[in-house]
């Protein structure tokens, strides 16, 4: 990447400025540039929202919004746990992502809470169930070739379900049918995707915390345009179908 940097002193005293404290107090530092322009809705009918980083911060804001519901939290028998990683885009590997200890490490301190014993720990680990809620490439006419014919998604026709032939996705036979059980019984539509095989394919958390914690799981999201780009753009309806359904899994 190349262009204009700023001297370092500057930045520093830039830093202190807006810190209000003194420049040799600063020793180093994590800065990250983002959009300041808002999200909107948009469309003929505003059926679609744009924002920056909608991947995966919509997949963040579903999950705990179904969690965070009356009944689930009421009615819940099972423990219920939202995860949220640092680090996903760049491969987990670090000790606040998906690849470090942190959920393991939570998941055995509950279990050792509720019961002393090595093997409940083992039977509560081999009973769960895990949804990596990430978002999914909808299907975009000027890049036809990037898509297999038979596994195109498309926005607001409902939360996709992705599997690859690679496990790049956590996606197998039975956390599939269990999702889609849900979905028919939240009365949501779903989608099915299949990367190409002979194309690279990004990951998700899905498969690290799988095989971390050998629990079960399905990886889905909903569909979006211009993944990665500045500005975003995915489903109104979708969101509300990935709300609709997780609710329904943590209240299984």
């Amino acid at each position: 990447m190349t262009g204009y940097q700023l001297p370092q002193p500057y930045l520093k005293a830039l830093l202190a400025q807006a810190a209000g404290i003194g420049t040799a107090q600063i020793r180093s530092w994590d800065l990250a540039v983002y959009d300041t322009q808002k999200g909107v809705f948009w469309g003929a009918n505003q059926e679609f929202y744009a924002d920056s980083q909608i991947d995966n911060l919509a997949s963040c804001h579903a999950g705990l919004q179904a969690l965070l519901d009356d009944t689930i939290l009421n009615n819940a028998e099972s423990t219920l746990v939202c995860a949220f990683f640092d680090h996903e885009e760049i491969g987990s590997e670090s000790h606040i992502g998906a690849g470090g200890s942190f959920l393991s490490d939570v998941l055995q301190r509950i279990s050792i809470a509720t019961s002393p014993e090595r093997e409940d720990t083992a039977r509560a680990m081999a009973q769960s169930f895990l949804i990596s809620a990430d978002m999914a490439h909808a299907y975009h006419p000027n890049f036809p070739s990037a898509y297999d014919a038979d596994h195109r998604v498309f926005v607001n026709k409902g939360p996709v379900i992705k599997s690859n032939a690679n496990r790049r996705y956590s996606s197998e036979s039975v956390s599939i049918a269990h999702f889609i059980q849900w979905c028919e019984e939240a009365d949501v539509p779903y989608q099915r995707y299949s990367h190409r095989s002979d194309l690279p394919c990004g990951s998700t958390i899905g498969p690290i915390a799988s095989a971390k914690l050998g629990i079960r799981s399905v990886d889905i999201g909903c569909p979006m345009w211009a993944m990665h780009s500045i500005r975003e753009s995915a489903g109104v309806q979708d969101h509300e179908d990935m709300i609709k359904v997780l609710k329904r899994f943590f209240d299984d």
